[in-house]
């Protein structure tokens, strides 16, 4: 899948890859793509629940078998 930006949150936990995932964003253009990449399973939940709350799209979410790490496409709202 494309996206315009690009950000890693891989061995960050708490709100701190919501925080980022959020700050990113804001410098973002209505209908850019952006691709967070994480390895938290606790992500799963916490980034389609900020999506609903802050009126951005979940695209999808890819996983990596080798390595388990998460990507979440977000389309700025």
């Amino acid at each position: 899948m494309d996206n315009d930006r690009k950000i890693d949150i891989t061995g960050l936990c708490c709100s701190v890859p919501i925080i980022k995932i959020s700050k990113e964003l804001k410098d973002m253009q209505s209908g850019e793509v952006l691709l967070a990449v994480s390895d938290k399973d606790s992500m799963k939940n916490d980034i389609p629940a900020f999506c609903r709350q802050s009126g951005n799209e979940l695209l999808g979410l890819e996983t990596s078998g080798q390595d388990d790490t998460l990507a979440f496409y977000i389309k700025k709202g």
